[in-house]
């Protein structure tokens, strides 16, 4: 998350809300889409693994949750809720056990990937830390160019 922050210091408001082209998101999309849904970043949709025998997640792939609300929020607030996040998963991961880690839930959006469509939860928050999040602080160093 500090090269997320890094990332995004200093860019403007107004650069925050620019889209260089239609569909396009812009930079407090990005955010907002880190930040999930009602800034929740999945972390009941982690904890599903470890409380459900192999729970359906109906996670959709590139749904920005950017709304009025977020639009309005400033960069810093944004990036603070997503440093909140991560911290909380961090710490939740860093509670579990092996059993709990091997622990699977289906996604379906997964099938086609290497991780496969039944990812253990240790596959799932590797995924998202080592390729989600590093994959949209990109995004973002293009947009705040």
């Amino acid at each position: 998350v500090g090269e997320l922050k890094q990332t995004v210091a200093g860019v403007s408001e107004d650069k925050a809300t620019a889209r260089s082209g239609e569909g396009e998101w812009c930079v407090k999309e990005v955010l907002s889409h880190l930040s999930g849904d009602d800034h929740a970043l999945g972390m009941y949709e982690f904890k599903r693994f470890v409380e459900e025998d192999t729970p359906e997640l109906g996670i959709t792939p590139g749904v920005s949750y950017f709304g009025p609300e977020r639009e309005k929020a400033p960069v810093p607030e944004l990036v603070s809720t997503i440093e909140e996040q991560y911290g909380e998963i961090g710490t939740f991961l860093s509670g579990l056990n092996d059993e709990q880690l091997a622990r699977k839930a289906h996604i379906a959006f997964l099938k086609e990937t290497p991780v496969g469509e039944y990812p253990t939860l240790a596959q799932w928050s590797m995924a998202i830390i080592n390729f989600h999040l590093p994959d949209h602080i990109s995004q973002l160093r293009t947009l705040c160019q």
